[in-house]
């Protein structure tokens, strides 16, 4: 590189600066391979190009060494060394440079340290660091550069690029010395609860792919299993939108919460919406929302939002399904999917270092476990979160501290959270009961009544005394969020849904006082077909389920989930005793679905049909909702359900052919014109013509005549046509319009930068210094 270009100087400050008083980084805790990372990134952000780690320092493996790649039209390289205490309280001393000047000079000589830059988290005093330049200086070193923790802390805290690079430096002291006073309230509670975690995060490819798809797609979705770091990597990136002085950082819990908060005058708002999709089991009724929602996403990302989802993989792809093509576009094609669950070994080591570092556990503790750790680390399939629970003495108790024991606690995470749960005083377990019957987290102030009681009655212990465990269980099993408490993790529940699958006893007492929602969203029948997650509830307690499921209030969308139960939850038996009992179940209104065969009130009425419990005057009104959808809507999704067909009278099904030949087919080029006329630009140009496409087929699929075939072809061309000519507005549109969003200063790497700095292979492990 050139000598301007060697030298490494501070950035001139930004106009916009973090506010709050002064404090210092707990960068003695990270560990040298942490450390050694962090090195790297910040010579990335102050030189403007990334760094290589050229090899190992000859030392015992205190440090390591990069070189700073040259520019192009001048040969100087540059080295930086960088060495890691774990001592809080050391200075750097004259004698700490003694051991690598006898590199220094081989590095002269090869022509790789004409400048050199010595990196290190203890302090510096000046003295110490005039003499150590005036050294490198004799050994031929054109431009040395001693930079300790100041100069460190100093870079973080006025480059939010550097933050997005390492987040975990906002869990390394005060908050209040990093972040912006302009976070939103709304933030401000997001990161409280995630502060404690934030210094355990280590950024992945997944981190820095979601990253990258919220910059050109304004949107991602991160896909993975319980416990893969899907949130921790949702809360990391809404705390860099945070930074942005425009945005307003919104942590969300359903569809419907979204398109409460968007207000298209505000363009800077960034939504995190954690388990999209249902955190245990899929929500039909969050799929229904976001069947409708999208187009409003899409709209809302045109006015600069930014969104950022996340689902457990099968919960999405049983979703992915029930969406079909009304599914958002970069989900679809996959462009705006980020899988998490994919991490190299030097990404698990150091998670788990992270975890094992920063948890509770003992020092002895820590030691015993330390030659174990590598191959915990290399468990095919390592999960953060079960990681993060090795650092947490509450989980670990009788984990003997042997590598088999340590090894199939992560390869069998769920059988040992259940054996810990079991072990549980039966108090604290009544605490965990009271919040699984609680849905949506239970809130001391405003709660199910009849839930609470049922628990207490179960367990034996007042509601006081069950509340009084919600201290004790903060931070490691529960997690207080405003003022609800929730899990900790969703994988508590899923452990209790096991437990309790397996006590009919507490069955009984849950199918009386746990909330309806927490009966809809989260039960099955047994007999049903299996939901993965789903607590099955045995045919012994049929009866005491009817009695729960005809007194749902009769409010739109728990008739919507009731409605969703009965038709694909519910047993034979439990349908038929609830129809019976409570006649009037099914008269009941629930929102209505821009596809009939997704509708599950026509989905009850054909189940009902079909056990022949279903009244005349239902089975009329659901034959008319049919043929008013096909012929009107053109909507060919009731083709695909026989059972929903055979609601429409034989007759009435002859009349509804009839009207598509004589009727639709003739007036096709009418209502493509209309729809031209009323097509929304924000969503894709051939999305508004599937229906109607598929009406065709349908058509075509019975038998028609030469002039009917003619009129398919002609309608069919017309819409090839249209599609163009609305795709030309599209574009216009687009090159129109400008996306005034900047989210470059998060964006760590582009496509055509090299790689972020790999460790090379070395002896030394990144668990050496865990016990310290």
């Amino acid at each position: 590189m050139t000598a301007e270009s060697a030298q490494i100087e501070l950035p001139a400050p930004r106009e916009r600066r973090a506010h709050g008083p002064w404090s210092d980084l707990a960068l003695h805790t990270i560990g040298w391979r942490a450390f050694q990372d962090l090195c790297s990134q910040v010579c990335e952000v102050v030189l403007g190009r990334p760094v290589e780690i050229f090899r190992e320092a000859q030392d015992g493996g205190q440090d390591a060494v990069f070189l700073i790649p040259s520019g192009t039209d001048a040969p100087p390289i540059g080295t930086v060394q960088c060495k890691h205490t774990s001592d809080a309280m050391r200075a750097l001393k004259l004698s700490d440079l003694t051991a690598e000047l006898e590199n220094v000079e081989e590095l002269v000589k090869a022509g790789q340290a004409d400048t050199y830059a010595f990196m290190t988290n203890m302090s510096v005093d000046a003295p110490v660091a005039a003499a150590m330049r005036a050294r490198l200086r004799a050994l031929g070193v054109r431009k040395p550069h001693i930079l300790g923790r100041q100069y460190i802390v100093r870079v973080i805290r006025t480059s939010a690029r550097l933050r997005a690079l390492v987040p975990q430096v906002y869990g390394l002291g005060d908050l209040t010395s990093i972040v912006d006073e302009r976070l939103s309230e709304q933030s401000r509670a997001l990161l409280d609860s995630w502060i404690p975690k934030l210094r355990t995060y280590v950024p992945t490819r997944a981190h820095r792919d979601a990253v990258n798809a919220i910059s050109n797609h304004g949107v991602v979705l991160l896909l993975g299993n319980p416990s893969s770091g899907k949130s921790a990597i949702g809360a990391i990136v809404s705390t860099i939108a945070s930074e942005n002085p425009d945005n307003t950082v919104l942590a969300l819990t359903s569809p419907r919460d979204f398109e409460a908060g968007w207000n298209p005058n505000d363009p800077g708002r960034f939504f995190w919406i954690d388990d999209a999709f249902g955190s245990n089991v899929l929500r039909d009724d969050y799929v229904q929302d976001w069947a409708s929602a999208f187009s409003k996403l899409r709209a809302a990302i045109k006015h600069g939002n930014r969104f950022l989802l996340t689902s457990r993989k099968h919960i999405y792809e049983a979703a992915r399904r029930r969406l079909g093509q009304r599914n958002l576009a970069q989900f679809a094609d996959g462009s705006a999917v980020v899988d998490v669950g994919e991490l190299t070994f030097e990404e698990k080591a150091q998670i788990l270092y992270n975890h094992v570092n920063f948890g509770e556990q003992s020092q002895s503790w820590r030691s015993s476990v330390k030659p174990h750790l590598p191959a915990v680390a290399a468990v095919h399939d390592f999960l953060p979160g079960i990681a993060e629970r090795l650092g947490d003495p509450n989980f670990t108790k009788g984990l003997a501290p042997r590598e088999s024991s340590l090894v199939r606690f992560m390869e069998e995470p769920t059988e040992h959270l259940i054996d810990t749960v079991n072990a549980l005083d039966d108090q604290l377990q009544a605490a965990l009961i009271l919040v699984y019957v609680h849905q949506a987290g239970f809130d001391p102030s405003e709660h199910d009544v009849l839930a609470a009681q049922a628990v207490a009655e179960l367990t034996g212990y007042s509601l006081a005394k069950i509340q009084d465990c919600f201290a004790e269980l903060k931070g490691s099993f529960l997690k207080l969020s405003g003022s609800k408490w929730t899990f900790a993790h969703p994988t508590i529940s899923d452990a209790l849904t096991e437990i309790l699958r397996q006590k009919p006893h507490m069955m009984a007492a849950l199918i009386r006082g746990a909330t309806i929602d927490t009966i809809l969203n989260s039960f099955t029948c047994e007999g049903s077909p299996l939901i993965r997650d789903a607590l099955v509830i045995p045919a012994t307690l049929d009866d005491a389920l009817v009695g729960r499921l005809g007194h749902t209030p009769d409010e739109w969308h728990r008739n919507w989930m009731l409605f969703h139960f009965l038709s694909y939850r519910a047993s034979g038996p439990v349908f038929a005793k609830a129809v019976q009992q409570f006649p009037d179940l099914l008269r009941r209104s629930c929102w209505r679905t821009d596809l009939a065969g997704n509708n599950p009130q026509i989905a009850a009425y054909a189940r009902a049909h079909h056990l022949g419990v279903l009244p005349d005057d239902l089975r009329w009104e659901a034959a008319d909702t049919l043929e008013f959808a096909v012929v009107t809507n053109l909507d060919p999704s009731v083709f695909d359900e026989p059972d929903m067909l055979a609601l429409i009278p034989p007759m009435k099904l002859v009349g509804m052919g009839l009207a598509l030949r004589t009727t639709v087919l003739p007036s096709l080029e009418e209502r493509i014109d209309e729809i031209v006329a009323d097509a929304d630009l924000d969503e894709e140009p051939d999305s508004h013509f599937k229906k109607l496409l598929g009406v065709l087929d349908r058509i075509e699929a019975i038998g028609v005549d030469a002039d009917a075939t003619a009129l398919i072809d002609d309608a069919r061309n017309q819409v090839a046509r249209s599609i163009k000519g609305l795709e030309e507005r599209k574009r216009k549109q687009e090159e129109g319009s400008e996306d005034e969003s900047d989210w470059t200063h998060i964006v760590t790497q582009k496509k055509e930068e090299a790689p972020a700095p790999t460790p090379v292979a070395t002896k030394r492990s990144v668990f050496d210094d865990v016990d310290k």
